[in-house]
């Protein structure tokens, strides 16, 4: 029930709207592997985009280098020119330039090529400018530039919409403006005047290569115009074309693609700028250029070409599913096999999420890792608690049964459970109870008092012989066995046998010597000492703790002697002869036990030693 109930509240979670975010990051660590998965770029037909970029090497090359970016605005005009002449489907400008030194005061005219390139393509409907809303003042282009490329209806917010963790995975299709009204996004914007017609957010496409992204040098195609070699532009045919920056600070973003190598597309030659300045962009770093984001973007909202999430229910029944399988693993193996388990779950999972993603579907990998790796801790940790619980219960339970030693020592090693046994050296105590069958005779219509006598009897012992360090192995009609040396070692077992059997005649003498006892206890001992196998006997479905061996068997035999002799207490020269020296021993005879061979040396003592 607890697995099950588990399962569902980890499943629903999985499937819930807060659970999204992670969806979305669960795409940062499958993109590299569904790009490794599908392998290069493998289109049979040229890519509609081409990208223009100012990079660190165009800051670095003449006349750009001489000159503040903000009087770029001649240079600009020339290429924006030239490409329009090439007739593409769109130019996306992605630089905002809010101030001129066109001013009177300034370089009256300055603007002038480039806002006639503004108005040449803006005014045929080739032409978007880029604004920024970040705040409720947005940051627009010089008024100037907004006369030349026809209004406000060729200007678009470039605004990114970052997850909580600053990396850039989505992108709306529209933005609201101050008066309420909504506009396309720039790249919505551009992929609309391609021929789409975007009409809801998308998760950008990451998974397309780079290459599918062909870029130049701006400064490689401001040296083609200088030189007259125009022709290079037809390479804009057709294209949707995004001018922006590729600078090393500036206008970078985290990205959803921050964990693969290159993300950013290289700078490709161009012929008439004679092979120079084709170094390619750093491939280093975890954030992207802008312009390239927005590349993707438009991208997505062209080809439709963005990863769609699973349906939330399909989410909660997959989720529930595979939940409900590692909840029946991780209470069926410890948890070694369940780690091992979940690892290759996870690993299934990355693999089959990649192979997902590659088909257009992006997989909550990382919320199903996450529920695997809760529902590990939680069950297993349910596990301690239950299994600690049933252990205390069965330690309690079976301390009624066994030796309470041999109960603590199953607790802590469990793989002692089994059949088997292993040598000991040990201490045996047999006792009986002298007149007992007269005795039943005598009360045989009184069967609750015999077994009221006996209990009385069995807890005497009992408790005598565990306080000395032993445990009674079992009960067998009207005898008790005790041992020493096992489950537990003991260091001189006969001392701690024989000062038992004194004790246990000492508690029986003060039980019979209260007023009240209707039956007295009358007690002989037998004791003998060696090595024998102790360990689980039995079948396989059940066993018992005990010890077998001569030493048993010498015990059993000499406490039935007592009766001959007179005494009640016996042991042999296994166990006198480990006493310490201040016990008052006294040899008996030598004779031959029954059952015996051998002759065994007779033993008693003072019931003061």
């Amino acid at each position: 029930m607890f697995a099950a109930v588990l399962s569902v509240f980890l499943a629903l979670l999985s499937a819930a709207p807060q659970s999204d975010y992670l969806t979305r990051l669960s795409g940062d660590f499958l993109i590299p592997l569904t790009m490794r998965w599908q392998g290069g770029d493998d289109r049979e037909t040229p890519s509609p985009f081409a990208l223009v970029v100012i990079d660190e090497v165009t800051h670095n090359t003449e006349p750009f280098s001489e000159t503040p970016e903000v009087a770029w605005t001649p240079f600009l005009g020339d290429v924006i020119a030239a490409i329009d002449m090439a007739e593409p489907k769109v130019i996306g400008l992605d630089m905002i330039f809010p101030k001129s030194i066109a001013g009177r005061d300034l370089a009256p005219g300055y603007d002038r090529t480039f806002l006639q390139a503004l108005a040449q393509s803006g005014r045929a409907g080739r032409l978007v400018l880029a604004e920024a809303r970040l705040s409720e003042t947005p940051i627009r282009p010089y008024e100037g530039q907004v006369l030349a490329v026809g209004g406000a209806s060729n200007i678009r917010p470039v605004h990114l919409t970052p997850d909580r963790d600053n990396v850039v995975r989505r992108h709306p299709f529209s933005f609201a403006l101050e008066d309420g009204s909504r506009v396309l996004s720039f790249a919505a914007e551009l992929a609309a005047r391609a021929g789409a017609a975007p009409d809801e957010n998308i998760l950008i496409d990451y998974v397309t290569p780079a290459s599918e992204f062909p870029t130049y040098r701006f400064s490689d195609l401001y040296a083609c115009i200088e030189s007259g070699e125009t022709a290079v532009f037809e390479l804009f045919r057709d294209k949707i074309v995004i001018i922006g920056t590729a600078l090393d600070i500036e206008d970078r973003h985290v990205a959803g693609n921050r964990l693969v190598a290159d993300k950013d597309p290289p700078i490709l030659p161009v012929f008439c700028a004679g092979g120079a300045n084709q170094t390619p962009l750093s491939i280093t770093r975890a954030s992207t250029a802008g312009v390239f984001v927005e590349a993707r973007a438009a991208y997505t909202f062209l080809n439709g070409a963005g990863p769609e999430p699973l349906h939330r229910y399909l989410v909660f029944v997959l989720s529930l599913a595979g939940l409900a399988a590692l909840s029946f693993a991780f209470f069926r193996f410890d948890p070694l096999v369940g780690i091992v388990i979940y690892a290759a779950s996870a690993f299934s999972m990355w693999l089959a999420g990649a192979i997902s993603l590659a088909n257009g579907t992006l997989a909550p990998v990382l919320t199903w890792l996450l529920a695997g790796f809760a529902l590990f801790v939680m069950i297993y940790a349910y596990r301690v608690i239950l299994e600690d619980q049933a252990k205390r219960w069965v330690t309690h339970a079976f301390r009624h049964y066994l030796s309470p030693s041999l109960v603590d020592q199953l607790a802590e090693e469990p793989a002692a459970l089994k059949l088997g046994g292993e040598r000991r050296r040990v201490a045996i105590l047999f006792t009986d109870l002298a007149g007992f069958t007269t005795t039943s005779e005598e009360l045989k219509n009184q069967p609750e008092a015999i077994v009221a006598y006996l209990n009385q009897y069995f807890e005497i012992l009992a408790e005598t012989i565990e306080a000395h360090q032993g445990y009674v192995d079992k009960f067998i009609g009207d005898a008790v066995m005790g041992v020493w040396g096992a489950p537990v070692e003991l260091e001189n077992p006969e001392q701690h046998a024989f000062e038992a059997a004194l004790a246990c005649l000492k508690a029986v003498d003060a039980y019979n010597a209260q007023g009240n006892v209707d039956m007295p206890i009358n007690l002989r001992i037998g004791i003998s000492a060696g090595e024998v196998v102790a360990g689980n006997l039995g079948s396989k479905g059940r066993f018992n703790y005990t010890v077998i061996g001569d030493a048993v068997n010498r015990a059993a035999r000499l406490e039935p002697e007592n009766k001959r002799h007179g005494t009640r207490i016996l042991f042999d020269d296994s166990v006198a002869s480990h006493l310490s020296g201040n016990v008052r021993t006294r040899f008996l005879e030598e004779t031959v036990l029954r059952g015996q061979s051998v002759k065994t040396k007779l033993f008693t003592a003072d019931e003061e030693s």
